[in-house]
């Protein structure tokens, strides 16, 4: 990337802060459409068409970044949250997958254990909320936390108080 399509960049980023969408989206396909190869301006693409309630276009964007780099965890974590909020749950979930295998953190545990939780997979989720918990210290983990339990409880499942031994650390 050179130092203009850097500086648009960083124009267009300023937009997204400023909340002035359309004026970003102008900036990220001015990019793009002079050097397609920028992962960086793809994913921002997709906030800012995110942003103007353009869900099915900011996952293209964020496909065709992924697609120039796999391992992008913003591109994959705003996937994720588009697939989320359009309520393809198990698509979201796969995707959360990948980003936890590739490093994710306990934002990114608290993010599955949402979607695992609209699944229904109560169990799973509580375990994430665990995790999460040993890197984050949020009140609202712990509502989190009490939330699912109130849930397993409501349908008959066993409700561990804390996560089964030998599970800490892993995913």
């Amino acid at each position: 990337m050179n130092s203009k399509e850097k500086a648009l960049l960083h124009r267009g980023m300023d937009h997204v802060r400023q909340r002035r969408f359309e004026q970003a989206l102008e900036v990220f396909d001015k990019i793009t459409a002079a050097n397609p190869d920028i992962p960086e301006a793809w994913n921002n693409r997709g906030v800012a068409l995110f942003s103007l309630g353009r869900l099915d276009e900011a996952l293209e964007s964020y496909d065709r970044s992924l697609a120039l780099e796999g391992d992008n965890l913003d591109a994959l974590r705003n996937k994720a949250f588009v697939l989320r909020s359009q309520r393809r749950l198990d698509e979201a979930l796969e995707v959360y997958d990948i980003v936890l295998q590739k490093g994710g953190d306990g934002y990114d545990l608290e993010s599955a254990a949402v979607v695992l939780t609209g699944l229904g997979r109560l169990d799973e989720a509580l375990s994430c909320l665990y995790l999460a918990r040993e890197q984050l210290s949020f009140e609202r983990l712990e509502e989190e936390i009490a939330t699912v339990k109130a849930l397993m409880e409501e349908r008959g499942l066993p409700v561990p108080e804390r996560m089964p031994e030998g599970t800490q650390g892993k995913e």
